[in-house]
């Protein structure tokens, strides 16, 4: 009798990847992040490719706004 294999994501728990990225406005730039939680490195790129004019609107708007103070913009995303 042949066993099916079972499928390798049935059991995986998502993790948190950060992904870096800099805005500039006004002459600087600004340091940000945004975590993703995904189940692997290639869906999380896909999601913050895919999300990146939203993630940008976000990160620029904070920058713009200047609610970050001198720290990093975070941004998270599930």
């Amino acid at each position: 009798m042949r066993k099916e294999p079972m499928p390798a994501d049935a059991d995986m728990e998502s993790v948190g990847y950060t992904f870096f990225f800099q805005i500039a406005n006004d002459g600087g730039r600004r340091a940000c992040c945004a975590k993703v939680e995904a189940l692997n490195i290639q869906e999380a790129s896909a999601f913050f490719r895919q999300n990146w004019p939203v993630i940008e609107s976000m990160a620029r708007d904070r920058v713009v706004s200047r609610r970050i103070g001198e720290g990093i913009i975070t941004l998270l995303m599930s």
